[in-house]
């Protein structure tokens, strides 16, 4: 199985990365699949698992969390057109066919920049530069 994550809420919205199977980390943190450079984040923040049959996500403790259609999770299987978030940003979770798959991957990773790194406000900035070995 493959899958999609597109940006609903963020910059850019619209943008999508694309997943085949394995296990991939979302965080500030250098090893991160995905990286993003925002204080709402972690330095590893979730895992992403794509096999053959089933997508799930897994926070790994995250300061903040991370949502699935607006709740906290710890662990969750995920479906086609769930809502996830990562500090700033929101992805809708699309499966996709192996023939309509994304590029294979590259070596970098996914960097996402915040514009606004003060924690101390209640809600951060959505603003966000997307760049992706998956991009389409």
């Amino acid at each position: 199985m493959n899958i999609r994550l597109l940006v609903v809420q963020g910059k850019p919205a619209g943008k999508a990365l694309y997943f085949g199977p394995g296990e991939y980390y979302f965080g500030r943190g250098p090893e991160c699949h995905v990286r993003f450079n925002s204080d709402w984040v972690s330095r590893q923040h979730c895992l992403l698992r794509v096999n053959a049959s089933l997508v799930s996500l897994r926070d790994l403790s995250s300061r903040n969390g991370t949502l699935v259609n607006g709740h906290l999770i710890e662990e969750e299987q995920l479906t086609n057109g769930d809502q996830l978030q990562v500090g700033p940003v929101v992805f809708e979770v699309r499966f996709d066919s192996a023939e309509s798959a994304g590029p294979p991957a590259k070596p970098e990773p996914e960097m996402l920049r915040s514009s606004d790194q003060d924690s101390s406000q209640k809600l951060p900035s959505l603003e966000s530069t997307l760049q992706h070995p998956y991009d389409t």
